[in-house]
């Protein structure tokens, strides 16, 4: 199984650097080979932001994961499928993962594989600020959460499974 996990957010404005942040501790973990699941292979991304190119980092996956820096929620990070979006919004210099999403089907004329986003909670985001001592507990979380879904065949397999069964017609 192929994952694409795309980490992004800008290391210079506080806790948006939670994705970075995870981005070098994944690097960490393939490369001392300390994944339990050796049936993956992981495409690691990391950027500013979303970019309309991202489209070919997620081609050929099995799973997309798309980790940020959240606000809207109160937990310490969230986790929850991407719908495909029904038209493409990009602002000046980025896109929506929804909006991804549909640039890929609409541009390589395939469905995009199950994808969801791990949205890490934060709170500050001052240009040169570190991250919070919250966000770090959250990002704490968010790994433990993180290493249990890829060190498992079953989760990873329920996790396309159910996101396919979510965006299959009924009738199908």
């Amino acid at each position: 199984m192929l994952i694409s996990i795309f980490c992004f957010g800008n290391p210079s404005r506080g806790d948006d650097a939670a994705g970075e942040h995870i981005h070098q501790w994944l690097g960490q973990i393939i490369s001392n080979d300390s994944l339990t699941n050796k049936d993956i292979s992981i495409r690691l991304v990391v950027d500013f932001q979303l970019e309309p190119e991202h489209i070919f980092d997620l081609d050929g996956a099995d799973l997309g994961i798309f980790i940020d820096c959240h606000l809207a929620t109160k937990e310490a990070f969230l986790w929850q499928p991407v719908d495909v979006g029904q038209q493409l919004m990009i602002t000046s210099h980025s896109v929506t993962t929804e909006s991804l999403l549909y640039l890929y089907g609409n541009t390589l004329n395939k469905a995009p594989p199950p994808c969801y986003l791990l949205g890490i909670a934060g709170s500050q985001f001052g240009l040169g600020d570190p991250i919070s001592p919250t966000t770090k507990n959250n990002l704490d979380a968010a790994k433990e959460f993180l290493l249990e879904k890829l060190s498992s065949n079953h989760a990873l397999q329920a996790l396309v499974y159910d996101r396919l069964q979510a965006i299959r017609p009924a009738n199908v």
